[in-house]
């Protein structure tokens, strides 16, 4: 379980539930483009600003932290395939942007 300013999340079938509470301060956050009980959808700017902090050496977990969106709130897993799920896209824009210009 999560625990978030005295509230704790549900886990149904190993995804975390928010609470209401929680989908508020998640969608008050800049870093946060919208917010629902089961999911969170990044502000591209956030992303952005990840992945290149993460190419010069940044720490995952530190990044989300700053940004209000701490492994105690959102769970080191989201926090870990975020990052794993924004570096393939870019990978694969890179790839597809160079195949085009050969």
């Amino acid at each position: 379980m999560v625990r978030c300013d005295d509230e704790v999340s549900v886990m149904v079938s190993k995804k975390v539930v928010f609470t209401a509470e929680q989908v508020a301060y998640l969608n008050g956050l800049p870093a946060v483009q919208s917010a629902t009980v089961n999911r969170i959808e990044y502000a591209q700017e956030f992303q952005d600003s990840c992945m290149e902090r993460y190419a010069d050496g940044a720490s995952p977990v530190k990044m989300f932290r700053e940004a209000g969106l701490g492994p105690e709130i959102i769970g080191y897993k989201r926090i870990e395939r975020c990052i794993a799920r924004w570096k393939a896209a870019r990978a694969k824009a890179q790839d597809e942007q160079e195949a085009a210009e050969a």
